[in-house]
């Protein structure tokens, strides 16, 4: 009797556990120990062992057993018929799994308007951390969500609940699952814009997105990323904001992605009867493979598709950049020339002064030249040995443009423009806090000095005679005497 009714102790405890609220926390009211239940349970096979003939029965025990019909005062009491609770064979797993074995709920973290969450089981051998290519990168393979990894089990096109899906084909979780062993790290990206609805109905509607993502990765049970663009802004793909921001969680540490390896999977792909192209265009903003989840989890091949804009095919500028050598005596006005009328045109300037050598010099020309850039040499540039250094950086660029500037400014106003500028005080007239170059300085370009022409490789000369341009406070100043 003590068997018995210990055992059906264990029954009412196990379905009084299925009516709990199935929450994080709850205590049972009765509290066995794993230890207490295997015991009960090994109790149990004892009294079945007894039940089922293996040991006979005796006395009267026997005669009732073959006289069923006459059973009416057997010693168990009739089976009673208990309500369904409701509880599924999953379940009841659940509440015999020990928790340390019980992987937690996906939590994503909110940074602006997207979601993010990293999702792991902790009862698998599963590890996040994928073997890294021979190279020492690492590969991973991208998903869109909705109507390629999942479909609806209504066949509405929005979900109902969190309880409304299904996998997109029955292949699906094997197939990941074969990836996952090949070595991807598997990250999903999609857009839910619906999920930034505002309102009383706001708040139900993204707690039961979040319960389908769970159930998905649940039944998935691998190491997965997911990201979430709930705007239209940087997030929302084809845009690839929700990369970069992938790439950040990854860490500057982690190891580079090798790109040709890797593979994004959508089904907005801009064949017909697709409702966009985001996914393919997505793909092609970040270099990737595409696939279609035709063509990934059913081997199909390849359909037509039609992009409403390729940015790429379009032609570009064919303005070539260009290297232009200014050509005159100190305090001729080439700085002021260079920052308030070249700069500001997308020239980008070469000062040795700034600089301080003339490798440095060469090298900053060469890698502006190299992005596409013009560059004005902001220096006096007296001889021909000199500007033919400059042609030499134009020459190895390919298609630049060699031109000259030569400002005429006489000798006399030179000096002027040199004393105005160092010593008069006035920030406006000395912008870059220089000192006067000094007397060497104007015999020094004299010396060395030969007047530009275009048979030194340049495609024209344009000629500057100086003009005062400033305010009436600077000029009042600027026409001071300023030279012995």
């Amino acid at each position: 009797m003590w068997l018995v009714s210990s055992w059906f102790r264990v029954v009412d405890i196990v379905i009084a556990h299925q009516r709990l609220p199935k929450r994080v926390g709850t205590r049972l009211a009765y509290k066995p120990s794993w230890h207490q239940f295997s015991y009960l349970q090994l109790q149990y096979r004892t009294l079945s062992q007894q039940t089922s003939g293996k040991m006979p029965p005796k006395g009267k025990r026997k005669a009732r057993e073959e006289t069923p019909e006459k059973n009416d005062g057997a010693v168990s009491p009739p089976p009673v018929k208990r309500p369904n609770a409701g509880t599924s064979s999953a379940a009841a797993t659940s509440f015999f799994t020990p928790t340390s074995q019980k992987s937690s709920p996906i939590e994503f973290i909110k940074h602006g308007s997207l979601l993010a969450a990293l999702w792991e089981p902790v009862a698998s051998s599963s590890k996040a951390v994928t073997t890294p290519l021979s190279d020492g990168r690492i590969k991973f393979a991208g998903f869109d969500l909705d109507s390629n990894l999942i479909s609806t089990k209504s066949g509405k096109t929005f979900a109902r609940d969190g309880e409304d899906w299904k996998w997109w084909h029955p292949t699906v979780p094997s197939k990941l699952r074969k990836m996952f062993e090949e070595g991807y790290r598997l990250v999903i990206f999609t857009n839910q814009n619906g999920l930034k609805a505002s309102g009383s109905k706001a708040d139900d509607k993204l707690k039961e997105w979040k319960k389908k993502i769970n159930y998905i990765v649940t039944a998935l049970n691998l190491p997965i990323h997911v990201y979430a663009a709930t705007e239209t802004d940087s997030y929302r793909k084809p845009r690839t904001g929700m990369f970069e921001h992938y790439l950040s969680e990854l860490g500057a540490d982690a190891p580079l992605i090798d790109m040709d390896s890797s593979v994004f999977v959508g089904d907005a792909a801009g064949r017909k009867g697709d409702f966009s192209a985001g996914d393919r265009k997505f793909a092609e903003n970040l270099g990737l493979k595409f696939l279609t989840p035709e063509e990934l989890f059913l081997n199909e091949e390849p359909r037509p598709y039609e992009l409403d804009l390729d940015p790429a095919s379009l032609p570009r500028s064919t303005v070539a950049p260009e290297v232009v050598v200014l050509c005159g005596r100190p305090g001729s006005g080439k700085s002021t020339l260079t920052t308030k009328y070249l700069v500001p045109l997308g020239y980008e300037r070469i000062n040795q002064d700034i600089l301080k050598t003339k490798d440095k010099c060469i090298k900053a020309a060469q890698g502006f030249l190299k992005e596409g850039e013009s560059v004005v040499i902001d220096a006096t540039n007296s001889s021909r040995d000199t500007r033919a250094v400059w042609k030499g950086v134009a020459d190895k660029a390919k298609g630049a443009t060699f031109r000259c500037i030569y400002l005429t400014t006489s000798e006399a106003l030179c000096y002027h423009n040199d004393g105005a500028r160092a010593y008069s005080g006035m920030k406006s007239l000395n912008p870059e806090n220089r000192t006067s170059v000094g007397s060497m300085a104007f015999r020094t370009f004299k010396s060395k000095f030969q007047e530009p022409h275009v048979n030194e490789g340049f495609k024209d000369i344009t000629v500057v005679d100086f003009e005062f341009r400033g305010t009436d406070a600077e000029f009042d100043v600027w026409k001071r005497h300023w030279a012995p």
